[in-house]
């Protein structure tokens, strides 16, 4: 039997992978047995339900430490997708890594103990961990940089990848409807993620100040993600210029209308371990321009713009090339089409399936 740790499933990042991958896993008719360790009542319908096992602890919580391991005594095998590994647990471990970001900027972590908390358990990663699945080659080589002891031969990339939902539309009920409810008259561009300062959104904003300011577009930006850590500087920035809308968290019905509404996506942060909100923009037509930093050129290759996230007029001129030029933005919503079709969550659960089988097989479980 092999447990899958679902307690991060309602999580934006990590719980999309999670929901995702577990869907893809369960849906392909193997004989594999599994076991989500979490709240049954977050979770959704499955083609082939999982049995559950109540969990209770709390991410990051010292009362995981005992309870994980508890609820695993029976299983073969446990994935956990974060860092945040069980320490006692005496079965083989599966983990999987989407950034080192609280290990490089300070400025992502909730509390002053994210950084000391995290380096602690990706050091004793390096001992526990019988396989470490990361989302892209960017995240790898970065791990293995940081973290020397682990065994390069144990460490997988296996990309994430835009759920199938998210697709270009030709529906003008349904995009008109998502333009009445939040109020949208104007074309915008479009930021998708948390709203945390490795994100870069000053950035975005001052480059769009600079824009409507001096090239007078009259395009708006949408801020889209989490909004709960949002920091004194970032909200007196947006309190200033009446152009940023922030809408917080969407539904997914509304978030793929978003994205084909919108005339282009930025991601400007300075670290990303995937940039999954850039994939989904692609799927659904969407120009993309990101940052020329960490994962994200490696994940949108020549189907986007890139730019130096440290230099706001490299990102006003690249956001007005695109505006201004019909013929680009076509060619570069047909060729994000194209590379979104690169990234599928079927392979993503067919390469972990495998690595659950070689571990499995390592450790005399198979």
């Amino acid at each position: 039997m092999i447990g899958i740790d679902v307690r991060m499933w309602t999580h934006p990042g990590i719980g999309r992978y999670l929901r995702e991958l577990t869907k893809h896993l369960l849906s392909n008719g193997t004989d594999e047995r599994f076991v989500f360790l979490g709240d049954s009542t977050l979770c959704g319908e499955f083609s082939k339900r999982p049995d559950f096992r109540q969990a209770r602890s709390k991410i990051y919580s010292l009362s995981e430490q005992w309870e994980i391991p508890r609820l695993t005594r029976d299983l073969d095998l446990l994935h956990v997708p974060h860092f945040n590994i069980p320490l006692l647990l005496d079965k083989p471990l599966v983990v999987t890594v989407h950034d080192l970001t609280y290990l490089h900027d300070t400025r992502a972590a909730v509390s002053r103990w994210a950084r000391p908390y995290a380096a602690y358990f990706f050091r004793q990663l390096q001992k526990k961990a019988a396989a470490v699945l990361t989302v892209s080659e960017f995240t790898r080589r970065d791990l293995l940089t940081c973290f020397p002891k682990l065994n390069p031969d144990k460490v997988f990339v296996t990309y994430e990848a835009a759920s199938p939902f998210f697709r270009k539309l030709d529906d003008p009920e349904w995009l008109g409807q998502s333009k009445k409810k939040y109020g949208i008259q104007e074309p915008y561009v479009l930021f998708v993620g948390s709203l945390r300062p490795h994100k870069n959104i000053p950035a975005l904003i001052n480059a769009m100040a600079s824009l409507r300011s001096k090239r007078k577009i009259s395009h708006g930006l949408v801020l889209v993600g989490r909004c709960e850590t949002v920091d004194a500087g970032l909200s007196d920035l947006i309190s200033q210029h009446s152009f940023v809308r922030v809408l917080g968290e969407v539904p997914d019905l509304e978030l793929v209308a978003l994205y084909n509404l919108a005339e282009l996506f930025v991601l400007p942060s300075f670290r990303e371990g995937f940039g999954l909100p850039a994939v989904e923009a692609m799927a659904c037509g969407t120009p993309v321009a990101v940052s020329s930093a960490a994962s994200l050129p490696e994940i949108v290759g020549d189907a986007g713009c890139l730019f130096d996230p440290h230099r706001v007029d490299a990102l006003e001129e690249v956001i007005y090339n695109v505006l201004k030029d019909r013929e680009l933005q076509k060619n570069m919503s047909k060729a994000g089409l194209e590379r979104a079709k690169q990234f599928s969550w079927e392979n993503t659960a067919r390469q972990t399936r495998r690595i659950y089988a070689q571990v499995l097989k390592e450790s005399g479980s198979a």
